[in-house]
C-alpha cells in the first residue's frame, strides 16, 4: 500500500489507486485525443480531443471500479469482510479478509466480475448507438463505442480458464466443487495459468520478430509475464492450503484461556496467572462477567514493568470492536487470514452457543502442523 493513493469510500469499501495508473490514463488519454478521436470523429479542436480523450480514461478505470464492485459486494454477501479495493497498473485487485471457505462462494465472486465488465460493454455500446452522428454527440458516441469493445474484450480475456484471470477462479472453484478438493482446483487452475501466460509471452515475442506492432508485442509481453508470475504465486501456495485442508480453528485455538477482570490492575493480574501458562490473549470481564475486550501479551510488553501496578487492564485491553471473533468449526486457514488481518493480531473463537473458547493468533497454523507432523510421526499402536 505504500504507494497507493486514497480515493474514498464507496458503500462502504475502501478505494484506492496506485500511481501506476496514472501512467495508463496519461497514455491512453494522449492516445484518443491524438489518434482515436480526430480519426473516428474529425472537425473538432484540439482542446475538445484532450478533454474527450481524459474523459475516455476517467470512464475506462470507472469500469474497473464496476468490475471490482462486483467483486467485494459478493464477497460482503458470502460474509467475508473487504479489506479494500485498489486500482493498479493492469486493472485492479480485491482484498478480501479471508478466502471464500466453499466452492460455491468462490465461484460467485470470481464469476461477478466478468458479468460486471460486460455489463459495461452492454452500456457503452447502447450509449453510442443512441447518440446522434457528427459533433460533440458523435465524438462521444464513437468514445463509447470504444470503451464498449474495449470493456467486451476485457470480459472475454478475464472469463479465460487460468488463474491469476477470474476464469481461471471459476475453474479452481468449480473443480474444488466437483471433487471435493480445493488444492485440486488451485493446481489446475495454476498450471493453465502458467500455459496460458507463456503462449501469451510467445506470441509478444513473435510480433516483435515479426515487424508487427511494437506496442502490440510489448503489451502481450507484459501481460503474459504477469500471468506467468501470478500462476506461479498460486502454484506455491498449494502446500499451504494442502497441510491445511479440512483442519478447523478447534485443532489450532488455545483453549480455556484466563480471564481477567476489566478493574484489576495488569501487575495483578500477571501475579495471579500461573508461570506455565501458554496463552498470549486473555479475554477481559467486565462488571456483569460478560467479555468486553481481550489483553495481549505483545500489548502487556509494550509498557514498562513498573507501570503495570498503575495500569488497570481495561486501560490497556483492546475493545470488542477491534478484535476479530471466529467459530470454533471455521476452516482454519481463511480463519487465521482474518484474524492476521485486523486490527489485532490476537483473536476470540466462540462455539456454538456463542460463549468464548479460545484464542487464536497467526501462530496457529504453525501449531497445528506441529501438531499434525506429531500425529503422522506417532507409532501405531
Amino acid at each position: 500500500m505504500g504507494r497507493d493513493v486514497p480515493l474514498g469510500r464507496i458503500a462502504g469499501i475502501k478505494v484506492n489507486m496506485d500511481l501506476s495508473v496514472l501512467l495508463v490514463a496519461g497514455y491512453l488519454t494522449w492516445v484518443l485525443a491524438t489518434n482515436r478521436l480526430p480519426i473516428e470523429a474529425p472537425g473538432q479542436t484540439d482542446l475538445t480531443y484532450w478533454l474527450g480523450g481524459l474523459g475516455g480514461a476517467l470512464l475506462f478505470f470507472v469500469s474497473l471500479m464496476v468490475h471490482e464492485m462486483g467483486h467485494a459486494l459478493v464477497a460482503r454477501d458470502e460474509g467475508i469482510g473487504v479489506r479494500g479495493i485498489s486500482l493498479l497498473l493492469l486493472g485492479g485487485v480485491t482484498k478480501l479478509e479471508s478466502a471464500p471457505t466453499n466452492a460455491k462462494a468462490e465461484l460467485r465472486i470470481a464469476l461477478v466480475g466478468p458479468v460486471a465488465t460486460a455489463a459495461c460493454s452492454v452500456a457503452f455500446f447502447a450509449g453510442s448507438y443512441a447518440l446522434p452522428s457528427g459533433g460533440i454527440p458523435g465524438l462521444i458516441g464513437n468514445l463509447f463505442h470504444l470503451l464498449g469493445f474495449l470493456n467486451a474484450a476485457l470480459a472475454l480475456f478475464n472469463i479465460l480458464p487460468a488463474a491469476p484471470l477470474d476464469g481461471g477462479t471459476v475453474l479452481a472453484a468449480t473443480v474444488w466443487r466437483r471433487t471435493g478438493r480445493q488444492t485440486l482446483g488451485m493446481q489446475v487452475a495454476g498450471w493453465a495459468g502458467a500455459a496460458a501466460g507463456s503462449a501469451l509471452v510467445l506470441l509478444g515475442f513473435k510480433a516483435l520478430r515479426d515487424g508487427g506492432s511494437s506496442i502490440n508485442g510489448f503489451t502481450w509481453l507484459l501481460v503474459g509475464g504477469f500471468v506467468v508470475m501470478s500462476a506461479a504465486r498460486s502454484l506455491r501456495a498449494v502446500p499451504l492450503y494442502a497441510a491445511f485442508e479440512g483442519a478447523t480453528v478447534a485443532e489450532a485455538m488455545a483453549p480455556r484461556p484466563p480471564t481477567v477482570p476489566a478493574w484489576t490492575t495488569v501487575g495483578a493480574f500477571l501475579r495471579a496467572l500461573p508461570p506455565d501458562t501458554s496463552h498470549q490473549a486473555y479475554p477481559v470481564l467486565g462488571d456483569d462477567g460478560r467479555v468486553t475486550g481481550l489483553l495481549t501479551a505483545s500489548a502487556i510488553r509494550s509498557v514498562p514493568p513498573e507501570q503495570w501496578d498503575l495500569l488497570k487492564v481495561a486501560d490497556l485491553a483492546f475493545p470488542l470492536d477491534r478484535i476479530t471473533v471466529v467459530r470454533v468449526d471455521e476452516p482454519l486457514l481463511p480463519a487465521v487470514q482474518k484474524v492476521d488481518g485486523g486490527d489485532v493480531r490476537d483473536g476470540l473463537v466462540v462455539g456454538a452457543d456463542g460463549t468464548i473458547v479460545g484464542t487464536i493468533d497467526a501462530a496457529a497454523l504453525f501449531r497445528a502442523l506441529e501438531r499434525r507432523k506429531a500425529l503422522e510421526q506417532a507409532p501405531i499402536a
